[in-house]
């Protein structure tokens, strides 16, 4: 039963990841640079991640991160998003990269209250992004969208 419900928490995380991949792509595909997208992804799952993976390692918890960005864009990207650091001069992405880890605590937080898991996501152990279910969102999908256009 526990292992059904860390799954579950698993699938959710996906399912979050890959919409805010797709809505980061839409809104930003022809203003922002590839490299400052994956940023993005990159800290939103942070923030989702950081409430989830709570009492793990530093390094259990960026490995869980790794995961689930490779699960969305290809691996040599994931390893540069997660190095990535903007240009001191670039207030907007500074400030972006700020609100959106935020809205990634908040849709961890709600993922958890709800009960989509036992407190642990399992990272997905293949490639194919369909394996993450069907589960419903736990923040209504616009909120990333709304934060970044303010």
């Amino acid at each position: 039963m526990a292992a059904n419900m860390q799954q579950t928490l698993s699938d959710a995380v996906g399912q979050r990841v890959r919409q805010t991949f797709e809505l980061l792509e839409a809104r930003y595909a022809g203003e922002l640079s590839e490299a400052k997208r994956d940023m993005l992804l990159a800290n939103c799952l942070y923030g989702l991640t950081s409430v989830i993976h709570a009492n793990d390692t530093p390094e259990d918890h960026l490995a869980a991160i790794r995961s689930y960005l490779e699960q969305i864009i290809p691996t040599e990207r994931a390893a540069r998003a997660l190095k990535a650091t903007p240009a001191s001069d670039d207030n907007w992405l500074v400030s972006a990269l700020e609100r959106i880890e935020a809205i990634g605590k908040k849709h961890g937080h709600a993922l958890l209250a709800r009960g989509a898991g036992g407190g642990k996501a399992i990272p997905f152990t293949n490639r194919d992004t369909s394996a993450a279910g069907s589960a419903e969102p736990a923040v209504q999908s616009n909120a990333v969208e709304e934060a970044l256009t303010r």
